[in-house]
């Protein structure tokens, strides 16, 4: 994979909006999960104290050629997981997971 911007932008450039109802684990309209932003703040906050410390690179690749397959569930997943490696920052020991 490649680090592609362009991705989320429109034919005409403009950022492309995406249905808030494509993620169904907070929902959306008037029932949506009083937490949902909330909880993005922490996955957020997570995400970056680990990549703080850690540098996570995705190990082998699968047979779509590398692009994540993605399994229909409450929660957002990949077919067959996503082989990582984790080393910390400036050395020390590794893990592959």
């Amino acid at each position: 994979m490649e680090y592609n911007p362009e991705r989320w932008l429109g034919d005409d450039g403009a950022f492309r909006l995406v249905s808030p109802f494509r993620y169904t684990v907070f929902h959306a309209g008037p029932r949506m999960c009083l937490g949902k932003e909330m909880a993005y703040v922490q996955m957020k906050s997570i995400v970056a104290s680990v990549l703080e410390e850690f540098v996570v690179d995705a190990v082998g690749k699968d047979a779509s050629g590398g692009v994540p397959e993605h399994v229909l569930s409450v929660t957002l997943r990949m077919k067959g997981g996503l082989p990582v490696q984790v080393r910390r920052k400036g050395g020390g020991r590794n893990c592959k997971c």
